[in-house]
């Protein structure tokens, strides 16, 4: 504690939750008061039935062949629902569509690579090696000096420019105030030390928890919340997460949906939602309440990218996997013509050989690994079952990747190969 006091008292001289104007009550405050600062309502979740029946009176073809800055005739939710039940369309069409649609960013990627900080988790999911009750994992947490470490590893080594520092999510309020001081710590370091883009996943905000890491980040910065909601459907998250929120912070379904419309209440504008796909079996529910998602953010005025992560193994976990490659690239093709203008994750959680097949619907490549602080300058990163997350199906060294996707072609924001220059740096 004395070291986060320290740099407490270095930022500024600005207490906890002090990043407020003059005058203004703080976000707790204004949480309390239902008060939108941005006038606007939280996330609901749609009528499936009522998006089925609008899907239903859709011309697919009509949609498919349009040009690609004409106006959607439904919501998108719909015209994603019905593009993924429209047979008569192919998923290679799809892909060659969604990919033309895509082609129009600039750059067409950028990049970050995930930096875990500790795989203390107080939640019980059970998928998740860094489930509470796992006797096995090995608990490992990075100090100040490690994180720099790991920092300076990737910037000089792999030529990164975009970061994602994760945690588990906790269940007392000081240690979530604490978790949210330390991150944003991590976030000022990244930034002053000059990466361009920061992701953080530290579970679901409160107000007062994103007033303190709101101290160490400007609003202006491209700083982006992760909180996947895994499932939509509310049996399957109290199947996976658990039934009570009562010790178990991840099992809050209704805190977890609303995280974004708090960041995005307090000023900020980047949000990465996302699901777990293989924990509920019907992807079709999954794919519209994530575009439903995407769609009122997106109406806020929030820069989004969206995340569709395939389950992996984990320790005392079995692959639960539901989709398979056909069905997993067309739900990445639906969701990529539907929303050219969100960007979609693509990780290695991935083999090889898909992300082939996947990377010109991406927006985003994120290559790394699952495992605490698991980066060397001399080889590639660790992923150890004892200690990570899960394990990945892709192990090479991140500047081998993005190099490899350049070298074909396609640059890569926020990532610069030492012997060839300055990185690109990505808008939206």
């Amino acid at each position: 504690m004395m070291l986060w006091s320290a740099l407490l008292e270095k930022k500024s001289g600005n207490a906890i939750g002090s990043s407020v104007n003059a005058g203004e009550a703080p976000l707790s405050e204004r949480a309390a008061m239902n008060i939108n600062s941005a006038g606007a309502a939280d996330f609901v979740m749609p009528d499936i039935e009522a998006v089925r029946a609008e899907a239903n009176a859709v011309d697919t073809r009509k949609i498919f062949e349009q040009g690609m800055d004409a106006e959607l005739p439904a919501s998108r939710a719909a015209v994603a629902l019905a593009l993924w039940q429209d047979e008569t369309i192919t998923t290679e069409e799809l892909r060659i569509a969604a990919e033309a649609r895509c082609a129009q960013r600039t750059p067409r990627l950028h990049t970050f690579v995930p930096l875990y900080t500790t795989n203390h988790c107080d939640s019980e999911c059970k998928m998740c090696s860094m489930r509470k009750g796992n006797a096995r994992l090995d608990r490992r947490f990075s100090g100040r000096n490690e994180i720099i470490q790991q920092l300076e590893i990737l910037y000089q080594h792999e030529g990164v420019r975009g970061i994602g520092f994760l945690t588990g999510e906790y269940e007392d309020k000081y240690v979530r105030l604490s978790t949210a001081f330390r991150i944003g710590w991590a976030m000022r370091t990244a930034l002053d030390m000059g990466f361009e883009r920061i992701y953080f996943n530290i579970g679901s905000m409160e107000p007062d928890e994103i007033d303190v890491l709101a101290d160490w980040v400007g609003h202006e910065e491209a700083v982006t919340m992760c909180v996947f909601q895994e499932t939509y459907d509310r049996d399957s998250y109290r199947k996976f997460m658990g039934k009570t929120s009562m010790g178990v912070p991840k099992a809050d379904f209704d805190r977890r949906v609303v995280s974004f419309d708090r960041w995005l209440d307090a000023g900020f504008r980047y949000v990465n939602p996302g699901v777990l796909v293989g924990l509920h079996e019907d992807v079709t529910v999954e794919l519209v309440h994530l575009v439903a998602h995407a769609a009122h953010l997106r109406e806020r005025g929030a820069v989004v990218d969206l995340s569709v992560p395939r389950m992996r193994p984990a320790m005392s976990s079995r692959d639960t996997t539901r989709i398979n490659d056909k069905d997993y690239l067309r739900m990445m093709a639906v969701l990529a013509f539907t929303c050219p203008d969100q960007r979609l994750v693509l990780t290695t959680r991935e083999p090889e050989e898909f992300q082939d097949q996947a990377i010109g619907l991406a927006g985003v490549i994120s290559p790394g690994s699952p495992d605490v602080a698991p980066y060397r300058a001399d080889s590639a990163a660790r992923n150890d079952e004892k200690t990570s997350q899960f394990l990945v199906a892709d192990l090479r060294r991140p500047r081998h990747i993005l190099g490899r996707i350049e070298a074909r072609g396609t640059e890569v924001g926020h990532f610069v190969d030492p012997a060839k220059g300055k990185a690109r740096i990505a808008v939206g």
